[in-house]
């Protein structure tokens, strides 16, 4: 039964601090007062990734280089975007949302990219609660694997379901791993990702991972990461397993604890 409108406890503000860059950095966010789901969370997540990112773009930027990343620049939006489970749902509820007619051609782009992972072989077959995963044809090791799966994912140049004039349409509820993924390489290498160098700035987290494990912490969901364009199939089948709830100060030491 859902909660009467207005009756869940208010936000609470917190200040906290975190080692970033060699140096301390202090900011505050809104958490959810009470109890609360773990996609709750999300836009104080959202708030310390933004200030990681921000950390980490200012000390390159200190050191003289230059993030080539702008707007209309949507090459790293073809690559597989691993994303936590709590992301994935909150997709999903934000397509759910739309109007039919946009909610329509959105899901007909994630069936669309699903289709063609299916295609080139690139999708297990779904076992019986539901799950599928990238499959990996490298055997040098996991991290041979997960390279060779996001360097074949990339080669299909599959947009993300969201991207449209090579710009983020969702772009305020994008995920973690798209908000802090900063180059300083030039723009047009991110084209040819696995063929000449891309010089990633690295940010003290990242976030997804972080919401990853506070959801096997706070919900005994198994820890992992799925791409994005498995969002709206993850949804329909362990979606309820995202309906626990927890008290939200909880919730936020969990994740801040994780990173």
């Amino acid at each position: 039964m859902d909660e009467p409108k207005g009756s869940r406890p208010p936000d609470i503000t917190v200040a906290f601090q975190l080692r970033v860059s060699g140096g301390e950095r202090r900011s505050e966010v809104r958490v959810p007062g009470g109890p609360c789901r773990l996609l709750d969370l999300l836009p104080a997540a959202r708030e310390v990734s933004g200030m990681l990112t921000g950390a980490a773009l200012e000390k390159v930027r200190a050191e003289g280089k230059t993030v080539s990343c702008r707007a209309g620049c949507g090459a790293c939006c073809r690559q597989l975007a691993a994303i936590s489970i709590v992301e994935a749902e909150a997709l999903a509820e934000l397509v759910a949302a739309l109007p039919a007619e946009r909610q329509a051609v959105i899901r007909a782009r994630f069936a669309e990219a699903v289709r063609r992972l299916e295609e080139a072989g690139l999708l297990d077959a779904t076992d019986r609660r539901g799950d599928r995963a990238p499959v990996a044809r490298n055997p040098g090791g996991v991290e041979a694997g997960v390279q060779d799966v996001a360097r074949r994912y990339f080669a299909l140049q599959i947009p993300c379901p969201f991207l449209e004039d090579e710009s983020c349409s969702i772009h305020p509820e994008r995920p973690m791993v798209c908000r802090e993924y900063h180059v300083t390489s030039p723009a047009e290498r991110c084209a040819h990702l696995f063929q000449v160098a891309v010089d990633r700035i690295p940010v003290r987290g990242p976030m997804g991972e972080a919401l990853m494990r506070t959801a096997h912490r706070a919900a005994n969901i198994p820890l992992g990461t799925i791409p994005l364009v498995l969002s709206l199939e993850w949804s329909e089948a362990h979606g309820a397993s995202l309906a626990h709830k927890a008290d939200g100060m909880e919730l936020f030491n969990v994740m801040m604890e994780s990173l």
